[in-house]
C-alpha cells in the first residue's frame, strides 16, 4: 500500500495533514490495540503483564506526547469510507519516557486502520516482548525473500515456509524472516491461501503487503538531521539487539531498508546467496531448528505457527522453496532490471532534451529520445515492467515532479509540456552526461589540429604613461605569463586594471569609508576623465567638469576605453600565440549576390589570407566538398579594392552557412555533409556577412 513515493505523505494529490486526537479517542485507540492481543491469545498471561499494561497506557495516553491521525483517501473516493487512517505518536523527550517508548528521534506510526481492520505498525511491534510476538498470526519466509518485499513486492505462496492455520481467509498477519523473531512486514492473507496451498509448485500471491520495512512509512521517518535525546544509554531491543533510534526498529538484522537477515543461524543465515547449495542448506537447517523447538514443547505458540507439521514435511517445504527460489528470483530480477533500464533511459533522455523540443508528443519522446538513450546492447519491453503501459509510467514520473504532462483530444498523456532537469532523481543522469562530455576524445587533438581563438589586448598610450608616471615594467608587460608578450607592451584587460589599481594605492586615492569610490586627482582627470572636443560638443556647457570621486567600476570602463586596441591569435590547447598586432582583428567577408532574376546566387569571399589560408587551395577544397564551381579573381572591377597580395574567391550558390561551418571546424552549424572533417579552425567573431539586394537570409 505504501510502496510508491508520496503514498504516505499525500492524499488525492494534496499533502496529508495530521490531526491531534482527544483523550477519549486515544483511549479507544489503546483499547483497539489491546483487543488485537486478546483476540489472538485469550488465555495468555505473563508475569510482566502489569508492566506491559503500564507501557501500553504510556504509549497511547501519556499527556506529554501527541497522538495524531492522518486520513489517506484513495484517488477515486470522495467519502470517508475509503480512507486509510494512520495513527502516529511523537518521540519521547526524557530518559524516563524513553524506557517505555524508546523512539526519541522520529514520530512513529502506531496503528493503521485499513478496510476497517486495525493493524499494528512495525514500530509498535518492535517494542513487544517475544511472548506476545509469538501469539500473533505469523507468516515465515526465507531471508532472501525479504529483499523483494522491501522493494515493494507481495509475498508469493511459493515463498512461504509456514503460516498459521487460523486467520487464513482474508485475515491479517505479520511476516518475519526465518531465524529473526521480529516482524518486518504486515499484510492480509489472500483468499484461497492456507497451509495446503503454500510451498513448492504453487502459484499466486499469498499475502498482500500493507506496510513493510523499507517502504514510504519507513523512509518518511528517517530524518538525517534529527537528533536523539542525550541520555546515558540508548534504548536497545531485547529481541533485535539494536538501538531503536538507528532507523531499523532496533533489529541488527534489518539492513538499510533493503533486506532482513536471520539472527539465529551461526553461519549467518540470510547472507548473500553465493551458491544454490548454500541457500538450500541454510533453509533446511533453520526450518529443522524451528521444528525441533516446536517438537520439544518449549513454546506452545510455535506449535500454532507450524500447525503440527512434522520435521520431514518442513524439510520438504524448505527444500522445495530453495529449488523454487531461483525461478522466482529470476522473474523478479527480470522485472527489476527492465524497470532500471527504462528509468535510466528516461533520465538520460530528459537531461539531454533541448528547450526548443517542448512541447513534445509522448510517443515521439519514447521513440526518438528514450529508446536511443537506453543501455548499449539492451532493449526495453514495457510489458515486462510493473507499469505495463507508457502512459502509466509517465504518470508515475510526473507524480515525482520530473515532467509535466499535457492532454489533447481526451488523452491525458498526449504531450510532455515541461521537464525539471534539476530534479534530484536526475542527479546520476547529469553526472553521466558530464562524464561522457569530459571523457569524450577530442578529434581535433587526435588529428594534431589546434583551434584558433582571438584574445583582446590593450596598449597604454605613451602620453598616459608619462602623465601618470606609471611603472615601465608593468606597462611593457615584463612580468606577463606568456613569454611571447613579455616586453611587448601588449596587455590583457586584468593586467590593465591592475596597473590602474596600483596607481590608486600609490597615490592614496581609495576612499577610506567606501573602498569602491576613488578620489580624483589631476593626472587621473586628464588621462581618463577628460573629454575630447567631439564629446564636448554634445555637452551643455561645452567644457570639462570633474567630480571629486568616481566609482571604481566607472573608472575601469573609461580606462579601457582610453587604451589602444590590439589582438592576438591564439592556438588552443596550449595557448600558443600565433600572431599579435595592433588594431582590430581582420575580418573574412562574405558577400552574397543574386543573379538571373534572383533565382541563383554567388558567394564572394575575401580575407582568408589573414589567417594563413591559401586561397587557391581553399577554393579547390570548397568546390569538391559542396559540388559547386569556384573561381579566383585578383582584381575587383567596379567593387571595393582588394588589399595588396589578396584575392577574392567566388563560389556558386549561397554558401554562407556552409563556409562558416567549414572555416570554424564546427559541422553542427550546417546540415551539409561537406562541412564535416574540416581542416580549418578559425576563431569565432571574424566573419562579416553582407546580403545584397534580392538575397534573403536562410533559415537555420
Amino acid at each position: 500500500m505504501f510502496k510508491k513515493e508520496g503514498s504516505f505523505s499525500r492524499t488525492k494529490g494534496k499533502k496529508a495533514k495530521d490531526t491531534p486526537l482527544k483523550k477519549s479517542d486515544r483511549r479507544k485507540l489503546r483499547d483497539a490495540f489491546v483487543s488485537i492481543l486478546q483476540t489472538n491469545d485469550e488465555t495468555s498471561s505473563t508475569s510482566d503483564s502489569n508492566n506491559l499494561k503500564k507501557q501500553i497506557d504510556h504509549i497511547f495516553l501519556d499527556s506529554k506526547s501527541n497522538v495524531s491521525i492522518r486520513k489517506l483517501k484513495l484517488k477515486n473516493t470522495n467519502s470517508n469510507a475509503g480512507a486509510t487512517n494512520i495513527y502516529s505518536r511523537s518521540p519521547s523527550s526524557t530518559d524516563e519516557e524513553a524506557l517505555l517508548w524508546p523512539y526519541t528521534k522520529f514520530t512513529q506510526v502506531l496503528l493503521m486502520e485499513v478496510d476497517k481492520v486495525t493493524l499494528p505498525s512495525l514500530a509498535l511491534l518492535s517494542i513487544l516482548p517475544g511472548e506476545l510476538l509469538n501469539i500473533l498470526p505469523t507468516v515465515v519466509v526465507p531471508p532472501i525473500v525479504s529483499k523483494y518485499l522491501c522493494r515493494g513486492a507481495d509475498v508469493m505462496r511459493s515463498g512461504i515456509i509456514s503460516m498459521p492455520a487460523t486467520h487464513a481467509h482474508a485475515g491479517w498477519c505479520v511476516i518475519r524472516a526465518l531465524g529473526n523473531q521480529q516482524p518486518f512486514a504486515v499484510g492480509f492473507v489472500t483468499n484461497g491461501t492456507d497451509p495446503s496451498t503454500i510451498g513448492a509448485d504453487t502459484k499466486g500471491v499469498g499475502v498482500q503487503i500493507v506496510t513493510c520495512y523499507g517502504d514510504e512509512i519507513y523512509q518518511s521517518q528517517r530524518d538525517p538531521t534529527a537528533k536523539a535525546i542525550d541520555h546515558g544509554g540508548a534504548p536497545a531491543s531485547e529481541i533485535g539487539g539494536g538501538i531503536f533510534d538507528n532507523g531499523n526498529y532496533g533489529n541488527v538484522g534489518f539492513i538499510d531498508g533493503s533486506r532482513v537477515y536471520g539472527l539465529v543461524s551461526s553461519e549467518g543465515e540470510g547472507n548473500d546467496d553465493d551458491s544454490e547449495e548454500e541457500n538450500e542448506d541454510n533453509a533446511i537447517e533453520n526450518a529443522m531448528e524451528e521444528a525441533t523447538i516446536s517438537a520439544d514443547g518449549g513454546d506452545d505458540a510455535n506449535d500454532d505457527v507450524n500447525h503440527g507439521t512434522s520435521n520431514s514435511e518442513i524439510e520438504k517445504v524448505a527444500t522445495d522453496n530453495a529449488e523454487k527460489s531461483d525461478d522466482e528470483v529470476d522473474e523478479v530480477d527480470e522485472v527489476d532490471d527492465m524497470e532500471t533500464i527504462l528509468l535510466e533511459a528516461f533520465h538520460d533522455a530528459v537531461v539531454r532534451m533541448k528547450k526548443d523540443h517542448l512541447p513534445l508528443r509522448t510517443l515521439t519522446f519514447y521513440s526518438q529520445h528514450i529508446l536511443p538513450a537506453r543501455r548499449e546492447g539492451s532493449f526495453i519491453d514495457l510489458k515486462a515492467t510493473s507499469y505495463k503501459k507508457l502512459g502509466t509510467f509517465l504518470k508515475a514520473v510526473e507524480a515525482k515532479g520530473i515532467i509535466k504532462l499535457g492532454a489533447a483530444n481526451g488523452d491525458p498523456v498526449a504531450f510532455i509540456n515541461a521537464v525539471d532537469r534539476n530534479h534530484v532523481d536526475l542527479r546520476e543522469a547529469r553526472m553521466r552526461k558530464k562524464t561522457e562530455a569530459d571523457g569524450k576524445p577530442n578529434t581535433d587533438d587526435q588529428n594534431g589540429k589546434k583551434k584558433l581563438a582571438l584574445a583582446n589586448l590593450f596598449i597604454i598610450p605613451n602620453k598616459i604613461v608619462t602623465l601618470m608616471h606609471l611603472n615601465e615594467d608593468d606597462v611593457k608587460a615584463t612580468h606577463a605569463k606568456s613569454e611571447d608578450r613579455r616586453g611587448t607592451g601588449y596587455l590583457t584587460a586584468p593586467e590593465c586594471r591592475h596597473i590602474l589599481d596600483q596607481y590608486f594605492v600609490d597615490n592614496n586615492l581609495i576612499d577610506k569609508f567606501d573602498p569602491e569610490h576613488i578620489k580624483v586627482d589631476g593626472p587621473l582627470c586628464d588621462a581618463v576623465l577628460r573629454k575630447t572636443k567631439k564629446e564636448l560638443q554634445n555637452t551643455a556647457f561645452g567644457k570639462n567638469e570633474y567630480q571629486e570621486s568616481v566609482t571604481r567600476k566607472e573608472l575601469n570602463i573609461k580606462w579601457l576605453e582610453k587604451m589602444d586596441k590590439a589582438y592576438a591569435v591564439v592556438a588552443i590547447p596550449g595557448s600558443i600565440i600565433m600572431s599579435m598586432k595592433r588594431g582590430l582583428p581582420p575580418k573574412i567577408s562574405f558577400v552574397v549576390e543574386a543573379r538571373q532574376s534572383r533565382k541563383k546566387f554567388i558567394t564572394r569571399v575575401r580575407g582568408v589570407e589573414e589567417y594563413g589560408i591559401n586561397p587557391n587551395e581553399f577554393a579547390n577544397d570548397v568546390s569538391k566538398r559542396f559540388a559547386c564551381s569556384a573561381t579566383i579573381e585578383d582584381e575587383a572591377a567596379g567593387r571595393e579594392k582588394l588589399k595588396k597580395g589578396h584575392v577574392e574567391c567566388i563560389f556558386q550558390g549561397n554558401l554562407v552557412q556552409e563556409l562558416q561551418a567549414l572555416l570554424l571546424g564546427n559541422d553542427k552549424l550546417s546540415s551539409h555533409g561537406g562541412s564535416k572533417n574540416s581542416q580549418y579552425s578559425l576563431p569565432k567573431g571574424v566573419f562579416e556577412v553582407n546580403l545584397r539586394k534580392g538575397v534573403q537570409k536562410r533559415k537555420t
